[in-house]
């Protein structure tokens, strides 16, 4: 005769909650198995030497400045500014920190309870749902490996991850990736998109400008120029994260959310004097190589003095004007429907990618014609 009261009988409730309990535990122990396996595979591969990093210099630009300082053309490979972690505005850091990797101060490379929570959802939808690599895992991917998806590469990326963690501070971590996270058109880091995507040195970087940037991480498709809609979209995404990790108000969120994209897209041009500009990189390359023009930032003080240089340009085109006009109407110098540029909706002339100016002459497009008007579309003007 037993001394102890019979057990209750496990009811249907019962079962299945010590089912998902059983579950819960088998993914748990399965994942660390895994990564644990993992680490040893990658361990016992050829990985890249973290300690190079010390001595790591990203290309950067090299900028021509005319005889009074100001910028008169450029060259690159990549499309860098550097800057350092002072320099990157909180609006900015937050903005990264939110979206990216809120965990990024206190974890080790890896963040570890994100990442059991990604392979939950992934096991569960079957897909990947949900990422997990952390800022530090993506810039190793960045500089040393490759962007398949792939098991190896995965493991890899989490065994340097704690490698560069254990080398490095997060300050110079995260420095390291505001300078060298590609924001695409040929930009390298947050302080080069800045100027390209807004006109503007990043120290003026606003709430809803910082947003758009970290929305591009993502990927190519959700480029403000290419994809406005998507890109917007991801913007106001990253504003929602910002305010559920306590970065913003509800309040601020909501206004923010119902700003445009606002873009001031800045393209490198060097037409200011382009033939001036061109036998100077023929002859930096000749004396310093191709590599040290296009990738170590050299700056380069010419005898070109910019207001001379824009009144010649100015008397050159008003002269070729007038001559054009002295010889009487010949038509519309190009038809962008015949030579299947676009649409009238979406064509884009390239003198709208600079800011018009009073007094300055700029290519127009003719939307609509009747008998007595015209409709002449400038930019975002009509």
């Amino acid at each position: 005769m037993s001394i102890f009261p019979p057990l209750p009988p496990i009811t249907v409730r019962g079962k299945k909650y010590f089912g998902k309990i059983i579950f819960v535990f088998l993914l748990f122990l399965s994942i660390v198995v895994g990564v644990l396996a993992g680490l040893l595979f990658v361990y016992k591969s050829d990985l890249p030497e973290v300690h190079a990093l010390e001595t790591y210099r990203p290309g950067v630009i090299t900028e021509l400045y005319s005889d009074e300082g100001q910028v008169i053309g450029s060259f690159a490979l990549q499309r860098r500014v550097i800057v350092t972690y002072q320099q990157v505005p909180a609006v900015l850091r937050n903005a990264i920190l939110a979206t990216e990797d809120k965990n990024f101060f206190s974890h080790w490379g890896i963040d570890v309870p994100r990442l059991i929570r990604a392979a939950t959802k992934d096991l569960i939808k079957l897909r990947r749902a949900e990422g997990a690599s952390t800022i530090t895992m993506q810039l190793t991917r960045v500089l040393f490996l490759t962007p398949e998806k792939s098991f190896k590469r995965k493991m890899q990326e989490m065994l340097l991850a704690v490698q560069i963690e254990r080398a490095f501070s997060k300050q110079q971590i995260f420095t390291l990736y505001a300078n060298q996270i590609y924001l695409g058109h040929g930009n390298y880091g947050f302080a080069a998109a800045v100027e390209f995507y807004f006109g503007k040195k990043l120290n003026e970087l606003t709430l809803p400008e910082a947003a758009t940037l970290v929305a591009r991480i993502r990927g190519p498709g959700y480029s403000p120029l290419l994809y406005p809609q998507r890109a917007l979209e991801r913007r106001n995404l990253v504003l929602e994260r910002m305010r559920v990790e306590g970065f913003l108000t509800r309040a601020e969120a909501q206004e923010t959310k119902q700003a445009p994209l606002d873009l001031h897209v800045q393209y490198p041009r060097n037409d200011l004097a382009p033939y001036f500009v061109e036998e100077i990189r023929r002859y930096l390359e000749r004396t310093y190589g191709t590599e040290a023009v296009h990738e170590k930032g050299l700056r380069v003080y010419t005898t070109l003095n910019l207001a001379l240089q824009q009144a010649a340009n100015q008397a050159v085109f008003n002269g070729l004007r007038a001559y054009d006009k002295r010889h009487g109407w010949r038509g519309a110098p190009r038809n962008i429907l015949k030579e299947k540029l676009g649409t009238l909706e979406s064509y884009a002339d390239e003198d709208w990618r600079r800011p018009i100016e009073k007094g300055k002459w700029v290519n127009g497009l003719v939307v609509s014609v009747t008998s007595s008007a015209a409709t002449v579309k400038l930019g975002p003007y009509t």
